[in-house]
């Protein structure tokens, strides 16, 4: 594979917690996942991963500590794409969120019941960072 066919994506997620239960948004596509995206040039990941979380859901997250790093490599557009995800997990205030253009729906579960959707990529690992605390 050439160097240039290579993309290579650096991504921070957020798994928001309130009163015990963790927020999940469902994309479009059916996978369900935690609010964040892509590490803008010279962002620290755990800023994104706030940012990102206030940008999908109107939610201000705080207390963020980090649960784990993850990668997936799969094929977008026609090329490999390796990601890798930098995952938190931090505090909201408020139940009540509101959907960007990504989502179709989103819900506050235990987080015993992530096990139970289909979880994207970002996501999968989560059960099992979790589990270590």
């Amino acid at each position: 594979m050439a160097l240039n066919e290579f993309k290579p994506e650096l991504n921070s997620y957020l798994v928001p917690f309130l009163n015990g239960r963790v927020l999940v948004l469902k994309r479009k596509s059916g996978f369900w996942e935690f609010p964040g995206g892509g590490v803008e040039f010279g962002e620290h990941p755990e800023h994104a991963a706030a940012r990102e979380t206030e940008e999908e859901t109107g939610l201000k997250a705080r207390n963020l500590t980090l649960l784990g790093v993850t990668s997936a490599v799969y094929k977008k557009d026609g090329a490999e794409k390796h990601s890798v995800y930098v995952v938190y997990r931090g505090e909201v205030d408020s139940e009540e969120f509101r959907l960007g253009p990504e989502h179709e729906t989103g819900k506050w579960i235990t987080p015993n019941e992530l096990q139970f959707l289909k979880l994207g990529y970002n996501a999968q690992p989560v059960c099992d960072f979790l589990k270590l605390q």
